[in-house]
Parts: C-alpha cells; structure tokens; sequence
C-alpha cells in the first residue's frame, strides 16, 4: 500500500518570512523525505550608513526541502528564494557648502546647514535562504519548527539584505 504524502499549514514568524506569515508544505511521499514550500509574508527592515533606508513588503518564500527522520522528530534542510514588492524609502542627508579656506577662517558668517532628500518608490526585491532545523510533524496533527535561516543575495539593486543567519519558529497543523 502506497504512503499518503503529508501536507501541513503553518505560521512563521522570522525566517524567510522576515517578520510574520503563512506557509504551505507538502511531501512528494510520506511523512519524510523531499517536499517543497510556498508561503506568503510580510517583511519590514531598516539600514543606515550612506543612506537610511526603511524597506517594508511582501513576499513569496518558495523553497525544495528535505527532512531527515523514520518518525515524528526530523532534521529540517531546505534552500529556497523569496520574490516580493517591497517599498522602499531613503533618506538622504548633505551639508551645504560653508566657504571654508585653507586658513582655516570662515568668511561666511552663517553655519553649516543640513539639508535632506526623501524619496519613496516600490520595486522587486529578492534574496535565497536556507532553512536548518528541527520540525516535529505527524502524518496528521500538530507541527512545529525551529531553526536558522542562513540568507544572501548577489549583490544587485534587487537584492535585500538580511541578518546572516535567522532565526525562525513556526506553528501548524498537518494532514
């Protein structure tokens, strides 16, 4: 008799989800073994150095996985990409010329100013995670998962950088 694959539904908070969403998982057979992952979640991130960035979207985490396990308790490993439309917002500061000479005196009598540029705009934005942990699945019932996800990207105006490694926790149901 053939093995039913088994599904599940679940919330992820961190992760490949960066902050909050919801997956769906199946098994090509079994409880055990390769599946896969799509998911749908909501990320907000911020950077500062050259300019200060707030980024925030959705995203769609779809990931190959693998767990390693004869019973319940299983080895998570997976290697996925998330493709989201992020909107992101930068602000960027610049000082206007004070007329400073080589004396060091400063025949301008006002001080420096400040001036900052915002903009807004939406765009594609990707990054590849990995997936490394323990998911505890019943053919049917209750599921969990904990681990890292280890994330990159190649560097391009499309890619969002992320913490290096994750942490991630997820809550569901299998059937």
């Amino acid at each position: 008799m053939a093995q039913q694959k088994t599904r599940s539904l679940s919330v992820e908070l961190l992760g490949a989800q960066n902050i909050a969403g919801i997956n769906y998982d199946s098994r090509f057979k079994g409880n055990s073994g390769l599946g896969y992952r799509v998911g749908l979640g909501y990320g907000y991130g911020n950077t500062s150095g050259l300019f200060d960035q707030k980024i925030n979207g959705v995203g769609v985490p779809l990931e190959l996985n693998y767990l390693l396990g004869k019973k319940n308790s299983k080895l998570e490993l997976g290697f996925g990409a998330s493709l989201g439309v992020y909107q992101v917002k930068e602000t960027i500061g610049y000082v206007e010329d004070t007329w400073w000479y080589p004396g060091g005196e400063n025949t301008d009598d006002t001080s420096p100013k400040t001036y900052f540029y915002t903009s807004s705009r939406t765009q594609f934005g990707y990054f590849f995670f990995g997936d490394i942990g323990y998911r505890y699945q019943r053919p049917n019932g209750f599921m969990f998962r904990i681990g890292v996800s280890p994330s990159f990207n190649f560097g391009d105006k499309y890619g969002l950088s992320k913490t290096a490694f994750y942490p991630y926790i997820g809550f569901g149901w299998s059937f």
